[in-house]
This record gives C-alpha cells, sequence and structure tokens, in this order.
C-alpha cells in the first residue's frame, strides 16, 4: 500500500477506480508490473509532493487521467539513479542491517 501520511490520501479510495483504469492502460503498453499503489506512489511523490490546501477530487482525477507512462517510467528511472549504487561498499550500519536475524 502507498504511504499513508500524504495529504490527498483520504482521496485514495474515491480515486481508485482512476488508478485501475491508469493500471490497465499501462498494461496495456507493456507496463505489466506496474500496480494501482505504484501510480499512487509516483503521484504523490512527484506530481503531488507540494500538496494544495484545498484540493478538489476533480483536479486528482484529472492528474491521474492525464499521467503518461512516460512519465511513470522518467520518475522510476531517476529514483533508482539516486538510490544507492550496488557496487559501492556497505557502511558498517548497513551491514549488521543487512545480516541481523
Amino acid at each position: 500500500m502507498a504511504k499513508m501520511n500524504h495529504p490527498y490520501e483520504s482521496y485514495y479510495v474515491k480515486v481508485r477506480p482512476f488508478l485501475k483504469s491508469k493500471r490497465e492502460e499501462f498494461q496495456m503498453v507493456g507496463l505489466n508490473a506496474v500496480t494501482e499503489e505504484d501510480i499512487w506512489g509516483t503521484l504523490t511523490k512527484n506530481k503531488w509532493k507540494r500538496p494544495q490546501d484545498n484540493i478538489h477530487l476533480h483536479e486528482l482525477v484529472a492528474d491521474i487521467v492525464t499521467f503518461s507512462s512516460n512519465q511513470f517510467m522518467t520518475f522510476q528511472m531517476v529514483e533508482a539513479y539516486k538510490s544507492p549504487s550496488l557496487f559501492e561498499p556497505l557502511s558498517e550500519e548497513e551491514l549488521k542491517e543487512l545480516l541481523k536475524e
């Protein structure tokens, strides 16, 4: 499930049919592993990272409907580049976290 601390989280249930439709659209272009939660998470971290106080439901729906697979993939690529490199050595703290039982 998407993070539950975004100001628009109360709209999630209402916009879920539009997220489902967008997921199906993404599947038609070959993005089969994308979930509704992935789309919601990308929108909250990217398009809605600065939430408006008096947002209307139709504005959120419009953002979902116009959200493209290219926008989604661009955001995912940027996030992947931000993540730590697999070839960098781990810090002692990271190593402990990995090896704890």
